[in-house]
């Protein structure tokens, strides 16, 4: 039940706090998965990357993890405060977050003043221990409001009714933050001087927080003249905030445009000053040129960030550097796809239709702006059954009524709506403009401050590079050319490189040439041996090593490869990122002429482990559980249906499912690359070698063993099954229950039924070596879940996302094993593929069983099992799809046969809803 409630939890906090729709899978448990390479970032914490210690850099690391090789890779640095920014930065940190901080602060300094009384409604704590977010208020407000109720309290007491006319004038401008128009009232005329000030800042401010920015603007206009107001300074800087928080909430562009410009032209006064508000002002000055000059303004940070400055905007500037880089290649490519398809209409004399998917998206992203509205019926039959052939989706303009809407569904399905039809057209209606509403809501189309949307590609593999040729002048500055031709796609890549390292030498363009390189590039010797000279002290070098050795390999040099790599590992090994290091033992296992330096160098060390949406070593995701309390508070039974865990029981809930995971941090597995080579090429007799070799920790021998048990049992060898089983139950104590009788069976057929019910028994054996932690769980234990059971048949085929098809599986034969040891792997192979999915051939085997032995004990139970797996909804090696002539045929046998056991029983009681 907790493992349940846990999996309801994770996919609770990834829905509401990153938009994620939950994957089919999600139903089942999920195992702890390794991951052994950072493909798209450094390794974590990102501290040492910061500092200059790179490992192997890679065109799929995100653009300012490229932007901060670029500059060590130059020979140049970042101060220790530098680096904090640039952390913050990878780890795409708001420069404000959420503003609850403040607000928590504003909170306690007003409860000090109003201790008896119940704070507003907008300043409540919710549930989840957090205040409401305030879009339309930056933290900056509330510091503010803090410092200034401080202030007047020091000067003038707390139970002075001036201050407590201070303080509930600004609750109605903090009012406006969420919803609302309302403004504080005027002071008398007796009211002290210092209070009219005050005053005329609060009206200003809620003005500027309900959107009537021209009478907002007007007043801190009146301020800013004001040289007697305190505020005065700051007025000056928020009427030119007033004017850029209207420019982004204006709709007609010659409008924006010029409410942008004035902002730009105060701010760059204001910046120049050096006042207090200088930094704010050339903070809001680098949002207003972000959008109205992004060409210019992404030229104007390559040359600040591709150097040593000093710069006390690192953060924000490496942050909107990347994202300009983005924005601007999406849009380069989308011209250049309009300008192809106009092209191609053209050439064919056709006007330049979209297709439907382009029209689907259109629609859509009308209905993100609010321009449009979606409904959706779900028509009924006459039994009452969903119609799922008129089902479906229309779009409206805002403006429809509900009976146009009603009669153009009718004309959709070809009918009159039934009451109840009507009745959910009605509620999508209500609920389709509500929503509308609230996305065309001034709230919601804020960005918090210093922020804008990002526009561009989000995830690496699906992003299509801009290729070199079409590249605007205006991002030829050396750091925005190496970015772009470190990750282009197009051939013409390397010869750029090459050009631009032949003009300036740089290590950071050698590196450039190096990741485009093949084996047939030209003055591919001449690179080479620049490369070789390059320090092995240099934060250039494993990314220049790592290359190296891929060409050399590739060239068939592979003494001159293995060399190199014994250099790298001896040498730098312990120095290097876990992720750099696995890189290198990955080619280092592919240099391999014989056995034992395979399984040596195939050996990995996680660098992180992902389990149900979290990262993290193992005792990163046991505190990450720890602190799903009180979410598992929500979800968890009621009184009545299940004993309630006390907070210390659910935390040590968590300590018994990770204990014996805990060492996993510190331990190596073989990674999917090798256990694949194992699995294709090694035939069961090597198989069976490998698990005796003392090269591979006593941890992995277990895999090996239990793989080579399960391999020789279904392949029928029986001298190897005997052999290894003494091996399985010293490694795998746990199935000695079991699997002693198989040892205890005297004849063929006494120990094929044995090792039958071992296999039924323990779901997670295979005569493949499976990827991750081998769990060892037995049906029960598991609760009878049978996702993830046994094996699927191997495939000969795999998927391309490039090509969006299937294609051919090659895996790389190693060199030392021979042509008769790979023939009897294929032979084998052939044999595990006839034999189909585990769990139909475990189901297929326990129904013979029962046919002849129908009076043996463990029958009951392995024909439980075997319905039990075989049902569709168990997911399995194809979701959604079972074996139904083996369940139908188990349960029949089961039910019929043995109607009293307590496994029939069971059966029965799985099958009620």
């Amino acid at each position: 039940m907790i493992r349940r409630l846990r999996k309801i939890i994770a996919l609770v906090l990834l829905a509401a706090f990153a938009n994620f729709t939950p994957a089919a899978r999600a139903c089942g448990p999920e195992s702890v998965e390794p991951i052994f390479v950072f493909d798209t970032s450094p390794d974590l914490p990102f501290a040492e990357y910061a500092r200059g210690h790179l490992g192997i850099v890679r065109p799929s690391f995100g653009r300012k993890t490229l932007v901060i090789a670029y500059r060590y890779l130059n020979g140049g640095w970042f101060a220790d405060g530098e680096q904090a920014a640039l952390i913050d930065a990878l780890k795409g940190t708001a420069p404000e977050g959420d503003g609850t901080p403040a607000v928590k602060t504003w909170i306690a300094a007003r409860q000090e003043i109003v201790k008896e009384e119940k704070p507003p409604e907008i300043y409540t704590e919710r549930h989840y221990g957090g205040y409401s977010f305030f879009p339309n208020c930056a933290a900056n407000a509330f510091e503010v409001a803090t410092t200034t109720l401080r202030n007047r309290v020091a000067t003038y007491g707390a139970d002075d009714p001036n201050v407590r006319a201070w303080l509930a004038a600004q609750d109605v401008v903090f009012q406006n933050c969420q919803r609302g128009a309302a403004v504080p009232e005027e002071p008398g005329p007796a009211s002290p001087d210092w209070l009219r000030k005050d005053r005329d800042y609060q009206v200003a401010a809620a003005l500027l927080y309900a959107m009537k920015f021209e009478e907002a603007g007007a007043r801190f206009e009146k301020i800013a003249a004001d040289v007697e107001s305190p505020w005065q300074g700051t007025a000056e800087y928020l009427v030119a905030r007033t004017l850029v928080r209207q420019a982004s909430l204006t709709d007609d562009e010659k409008k924006k445009r010029e409410l942008y410009d004035q902002a730009e032209q105060r701010l760059r006064i204001l910046a120049a000053r050096r006042a207090p508000l200088s930094d704010g002002a050339g903070k809001l000055l680098a949002l207003v040129q972000y959008r109205v000059h992004p060409e210019a303004r992404v030229h104007e940070l390559a040359q600040s960030l591709g150097q040593d400055s000093g710069n006390e905007n690192l953060k924000q500037d490496l942050i909107d550097y990347a994202w300009l880089l983005d924005k601007l290649e999406d849009r380069i490519l989308k011209e250049e796809e309009k300008r192809k398809k106009e092209a191609e209409a053209a050439r064919k004399g056709k006007p330049n239709e979209g297709t439907p998917e382009e029209d689907i998206q259109k629609r859509y992203e009308a209905v993100a702006k609010g321009q449009l509205i979606e409904i959706m019926l779900v028509p009924r039959m006459v039994d009452g059954k969903p119609d799922t052939t008129n089902m479906g989706a229309l779009f409206f303009k805002p403006d429809v009524t509900e009976a146009e809407v009603e009669k153009q569904f009718e004309t959709k399905i070809g009918r009159p709506l039934a009451p109840e039809e009507k009745e959910q057209i009605s509620s999508g209606y209500k609920l389709a403009q509500t929503v509308r509403a609230d996305r065309l809501s001034p709230n919601n189309r804020l960005s918090r401050e210093g922020l804008t949307e990002h526009e561009g590609c989000d995830y690496y593999d699906e992003c299509q590079r801009l290729p070199l040729h079409l590249i605007p002048e205006y991002l030829k500055d050396d750091l925005s050319d190496w970015v772009f031709t470190v990750q282009a796609t197009d051939e013409a890549a390397y010869d750029h490189a090459l050009s631009k390292y032949r003009e300036n030498r740089s290590t950071a363009w050698l590196v450039a040439c190096l990741a485009q390189a093949s084996r047939t590039s030209i003055r591919l010797e001449a690179l080479m041996q620049d490369a070789q000279a390059i320090d092995h002290n240099s934060p250039a070098f494993p990314t220049i090593a790592f290359h190296l050795i891929r060409i050399k390999t590739q060239q068939g040099k592979t003494s001159e490869a293995r060399k190199l790599s014994d250099q790298v590992l001896g040498f730098q090994f312990e120095h290097l990122p876990v992720s750099a290091r696995n890189q290198f033992l990955a080619q280092r296992a592919r240099l391999s002429d014989n056995v034992n330096d395979f399984l040596r160098f195939g050996q990995r060390k996680a660098v992180a482990f992902r389990y149900e949406g979290s990262l993290g070593t193992m005792r990163d995701l046991a505190r990450i559980e720890k602190g799903y309390w009180d979410l598992y508070e929500m979800w968890r039974p009621r009184e009545g249906d299940e004993r309630r865990q006390t907070k210390e029981e659910y935390e040590q809930s968590i300590d018994d499912q990770y204990k014996d995971l805990l060492p996993w941090d510190d331990r190596v597995f073989l990674d999917n690359q090798t256990l694949e080579i194992i699995n294709w090429h090694f035939p069961l007799i090597d198989l069976e070698q490998a698990a005796r070799n003392p090269i591979l920790p006593e941890y992995l021998r277990r895999s090996f063993v239990l793989s080579v048990w399960t391999r020789a049992i279904v392949l029928k060898n029986r001298e190897v099954a005997n052999r290894i089983a003494p091996e399985v139950l010293r490694l795998a104590p746990e199935m000695k229950e079991v699997f002693e009788p198989y040892l205890d069976a005297k004849t063929e057929k006494e120990k094929d039924r044995a090792a039958l019910f071992v296999m039924l028994n323990y779901t997670s054996l295979s005569p493949f070596l499976a990827p991750g932690i081998l769990e060892l769980t037995s049906s029960g234990d598991a609760e009878f879940y049978f996702e993830t059971a046994w094996w699927c048949t191997p495939s000969d085929t795999e998927y391309d996302s490039k090509e969006d098809r299937d294609v051919p599986k090659l895996v790389e034969k190693p060199v030392f094993l021979s042509a008769q040891q790979l023939a009897a792997a294929r032979q084998e192979r052939a044999a595990l593929v006839a034999l189909g999915d585990g769990r139909s051939y475990l189901g297929k085997r326990a129904i013979e069983w029962a046919k002849e032995s129908p009076k043996d004990p463990r029958v009951p139970e392995a024909l439980f099992i075997a319905a039990e797996s075989n049902k569709p909804y168990k997911y399995g090696c194809h979701p959604w799809e079972g074996d139904e002539e083996i369940e139908k045929a188990a349960s029949a046998i089961l039910l019929e046969r043995y109607s009293q056991s307590s496994w029939a029983v069971k059966l029965a009681a799985e099958a009620r809803p």
